[in-house]
């Protein structure tokens, strides 16, 4: 369906039954009509799954961020021999439970 002028990365389009223009969600690979904001398979049917699935990441990675540094600011302060693995794992992984949390919450449909 591509012709040679077309991007090798642009979505296929492809005519439905109907006349309408459907083309190929690139992430399922099912049909979805052309010019949608979302994928329906993908997102849901209101499109608010893909954000908060994002949301949850994009507050994770800033969490173990946050945490890291937490957690070097933490041992620096109580002394090496003190931050052993055990709190220093807890308090970078609670940071980036804590970051998801956020990150869902506040990407949900408020």
């Amino acid at each position: 369906m591509r012709t040679e002028e077309a991007p090798l990365d642009a979505p296929e389009q492809r005519q439905a039954g109907d006349g309408a223009e459907m083309m190929v969600c690139p992430s399922c690979e099912q049909e979805v009509p052309k010019g949608s904001l979302y994928c329906p398979f993908c997102c849901g049917e209101d499109g608010r799954r893909g954000a908060v699935k994002r949301g949850a990441f994009v507050g994770g990675v800033f969490g173990l961020l946050a945490g890291g540094l937490l957690t070097a600011v933490w041992s620096s302060a109580v002394g090496p021999e003190q931050a052993s693995w055990g709190p220093v794992l807890s308090i970078t992984l609670a940071a980036a439970l804590a970051g998801m949390v956020v990150g869902a919450i506040s990407n949900r449909k408020g």
